[in-house]
């Protein structure tokens, strides 16, 4: 039987509970798929609660591939 596959995944979290993936991005919020967040702009707010940026929390977990 072959061993599972599994994918790192990184995301932030606001305390809202809003996440940004860096891999898909947020289009509604100007940032294209790829975009790592530490090239988000330091003034960023959270489109969701308008909280600062250093609010955001990374989450590291892995994912079946």
């Amino acid at each position: 039987m072959p061993e599972p596959r599994f994918k790192k995944v990184h995301i932030y979290q606001c305390p809202c509970g809003y996440r940004y993936d860096p891999e898909k991005g947020d289009i509604s919020a100007g940032w294209p798929a790829g975009t790592p967040f530490e090239e988000l702009p330091e003034q960023l707010t959270c489109p969701r609660c308008q909280r600062a940026k250093i609010h955001f929390r990374e989450k590291r977990f892995s994912v079946a591939a």
